[in-house]
């Protein structure tokens, strides 16, 4: 249900294996209704992924139940980012780097209800331009949870 006022966030988390580097430049609502995107951005990704419940880059997930490190292993790694999240257009996309696309949408005002079939990310190397639809099925309904 959307807050009223407000707008649902959706994150996608993108990983390139590549070695070579992607600029985006659009990210789009498939077959949207009565959805408007508010804002994309994109902010750094834990490479480990959404299983690590934000553990330390570098470290296995539940790495706490393992053994103790040594002193020498111990010094502390960040388990999150200060860093601020920047548009998506322009966005250069390195090799290897995880990143969490970060899609604000909100309800059009004179719909009760908005869909979208998916989340394209559109994005281009020196030599060619893609689009890739993530399969992310948005329902946003302004009066109930269902």
């Amino acid at each position: 249900m959307q807050p009223e006022k407000s707008f649902q966030q959706y994150t996608l988390l993108l990983h390139n294996p590549t070695l070579e580097t992607f600029t985006f430049s659009d990210i789009t609502l498939g077959s949207p209704e009565g959805l408007t995107v508010v804002s994309v951005d994109v902010t750094p990704a834990n490479k480990e992924g959404h299983g690590n419940h934000g553990a330390a880059p570098g470290t296995a997930p539940h790495a706490e139940h393992e053994a103790i490190p040594s002193p020498a292993e111990t010094e502390p790694e960040p388990s999150t980012f200060d860093v601020e999240p920047v548009p998506v257009e322009g966005f250069i996309f390195e090799p290897d780097a995880h990143i969490d696309i970060v899609v604000k949408v909100a309800l059009e005002k004179s719909a009760d209800r908005g869909t979208a079939e998916n989340v394209a990310v559109q994005f281009s190397s020196p030599d060619r331009e893609y689009s890739v639809a993530h399969p992310l099925n948005i329902t946003v309904d302004r009066t109930s949870c269902s």
